[in-house]
């Protein structure tokens, strides 16, 4: 029992400094957010006939499931 609790520790330490190391590197911009930040433009894709996903309503505005989450995305990458 003692074994498993400081096998437990260990783990738990080992994961905490991945992710604290890989935090250390979310400054660093590559690729996509990269190219958001330099252009200031978000792309995002979706099918207009997947309904409930993504389809287009009466104005051919796109919406559903999929347009809001990637309206979220969006609003975090702004952030």
């Amino acid at each position: 029992m003692k074994r498993l609790r400081i096998m437990g520790l260990v783990m738990g330490l080992a994961l905490a400094a991945a992710f604290c190391a890989a935090q250390a590197n979310a400054e660093e911009l590559t690729g996509t957010l990269k190219k958001i930040k330099e252009t200031g433009v978000i792309n995002i894709g979706y099918r207009d006939s997947s309904i409930p996903f993504s389809y287009l309503d009466d104005n051919q505005k796109p919406i559903g499931f999929a347009i809001d989450i990637c309206l979220k995305i969006v609003d975090a990458v702004k952030k």
